[in-house]
């Protein structure tokens, strides 16, 4: 037999019993199906997957069924694909009811059931899953989800869906790049509750083929923001030496937690803008009351000016109490009176304002303040004190007055208070001395001693005396006490003309002197 009829032959039948051996195989194992898409349903969370079947194959035999499958974990935290279900041939869908695509993605493959053996898994694909958060700074809705995987990088855009209720239908629509896994959504309505979604839709590759479109699951989000103060207000400003005591009223029922009191050196202007202060910053807004110690000395001659503000959550200002001015009071003494002048009280609003000016005596203790001047709003901020009724009642020539401004605010007799801090003056007290001295006399005219030289001082006050000869020598020298004509050697001064010079020492140790002549005498004679 020719060789090459022998190896012809031979090969023939190694290649026939290589393709039943190939028929055999492939007889047995079906081709796998081909997984369009899965999707979640955002209002309970399931997630289904819908599947063609392999297109037929002489050489395969046809799918018995359909096997699923899902991306789990096992006891020793690797991943795998389990199968969780089996459907029949005539099944090209699923519904996987037993997780909850709202606690993260799911990853599914199907494959073809056959006699002895399923098919190989198609590729996987993985479900989207969204998270959404109210930024209430920037008065939006910030979203984020993980890409939809399985349809590689044929996603041509992402679609946001959201709104208010379960209508899925009536949600508004945001797109943005199927590049992208996160989108802003501005100008939201504030104290709402929205629910959003994501929808991925799949590059067609004809223009007539059908959508293909993946949801994820559904994210609840609030738009509540914190309940602003329906008031905040400066009750009353109480100004000392060496501090101001600002109380003050905040709506207690709001959830703002930033609150600052803050002081200005004008009113409002562009200029009082770069004087600003922040005093002081609290959280609690059952806080009433901050003393300011800052720059006391500062606010003895000059007005400053309080506002309570309040921030949101975004330290953004969105409550200011009215603008509320210290009272500074000044006083000019002159002999007997003394003049007061003070700055207006700055009212926003141009509400009535009521002065009342008090003043306070000292014998030497205090004595309870007197109102002395009440006017509403006056033409002149100015008054003039006529002390010269209290000379010659025991009183030091201390004199203290504070001012008290009231803003009406309203007709049931609410104000606002702004005191000024205690100011005092000293009036120069009147003297009067006698002209001569009998040291014999036991006469007293007037309440006067004829046998005492001592001033009449119309006001409580320390004094020294000296009394001098016609050589200029010492012949009496004391503190509040006068004269009783006697020499230091304690003989009876003789009949003649002395110099005295007297020193009048007030509260604030200001001096003010005296001299002149005193006549000893002795007899009937009078003065």
């Amino acid at each position: 037999m020719n060789y090459k009829v022998v190896i012809t032959i031979i090969f023939i039948t190694l290649f026939t019993l290589s393709a039943d051996l190939g028929q055999a195989q492939s007889e047995s194992k079906p081709l796998a199906p081909f997984l369009e898409f899965v999707t979640v349903n955002p209002l309970n969370g399931t997630t289904s997957m819908t599947w063609t079947p392999p297109r037929e194959n002489p050489l395969n035999p046809l799918p018995t069924g359909y096997i699923i499958y899902r991306r789990e974990r096992d006891d020793l935290g690797n991943t795998d694909m389990f199968e969780i279900a089996k459907v029949d041939a005539n099944t090209f869908t699923y519904t996987d009811v037993a997780v909850n695509a709202s606690v993260g993605p799911f990853s599914y493959t199907v494959a073809s059931d056959g006699i002895s053996e399923p098919s190989t898994q198609t590729v996987e694909h993985r479900t989207m899953h969204l998270t959404a958060n109210y930024d209430s700074c920037r008065n939006g809705l910030s979203v984020r989800w993980t890409h939809y995987v399985g349809w590689g990088n044929r996603i041509e855009m992402y679609r946001v869906l959201w709104g208010e209720g379960l209508d899925l239908e009536t949600f508004s629509v945001d797109t943005v790049s199927g590049f992208r896994n996160e989108a802003f959504i501005d100008s939201i309505p504030v104290n709402r509750n929205f629910n959003l979604f994501i929808e991925a839709v799949k590059e067609k590759s004809n223009e007539g083929d059908p959508d293909i479109r993946s949801r994820s699951n559904l994210s609840s989000v609030s738009t509540k923001i914190s309940i602003p103060p329906k008031y905040v207000t400066i009750d009353s400003l109480i100004a000392g030496d060496r501090q101001t005591q600002i109380y003050f009223s905040i709506d207690s029922l709001t959830e703002y937690r930033s609150f600052a009191v803050v002081r200005w050196e004008q009113v409002d202007s562009v200029r009082s803008i770069f004087s600003a202060k922040n005093l002081y910053r609290f959280t609690n807004s059952k806080t009433t009351y901050f003393a300011d110690t800052t720059d006391a000395w500062a606010a003895r001659s000059r007005q400053f000016y309080y506002k309570i503000n309040a921030y949101d959550g975004c330290e953004r200002l969105q409550r200011v109490s009215e603008l509320t001015n210290t009272m500074v009071l000044r006083l000019f003494p002159r002999d007997l009176t003394v003049n007061l002048s003070w700055d207006p009280f700055y009212s926003s609003q141009n509400n009535n304002v009521r002065y009342r000016v008090y003043r306070q005596a000292y014998n030497p203790d205090p004595l309870p303040p007197n109102l002395i001047y009440d006017e509403l709003n006056p033409m002149e901020n100015k008054f003039v004190d006529n002390l010269s009724s209290f000379s010659g009642q025991g009183l030091l020539p201390q004199f203290c007055y504070y001012i008290e401004a009231y803003e009406q605010l309203d007709n049931l007799g609410n104000a606002r208070l702004s005191r000024s801090r205690r100011v005092c003056a000293e009036v120069t007290p009147e003297i009067v001395m006698p002209n001569a001295i009998d040291p014999t006399s036991d006469l007293v005219y007037n309440t006067i001693r004829r046998n005492d030289f001592a001033p009449t001082i119309s006001f409580e006050a320390e004094y020294k005396l000296m009394i001098y000869n016609r050589w200029g020598g010492i012949v009496y020298e004391g503190t509040n006490a006068g004269w009783d004509g006697r020499l230091p050697d304690g003989a009876i001064a003789k009949e003649g003309t002395y110099i005295y010079r007297l020193e009048v020492y007030t509260p604030s140790l200001r001096s003010v002197s005296k001299t002149g002549y005193v006549t000893v005498i002795y007899g009937p004679r009078g003065y």
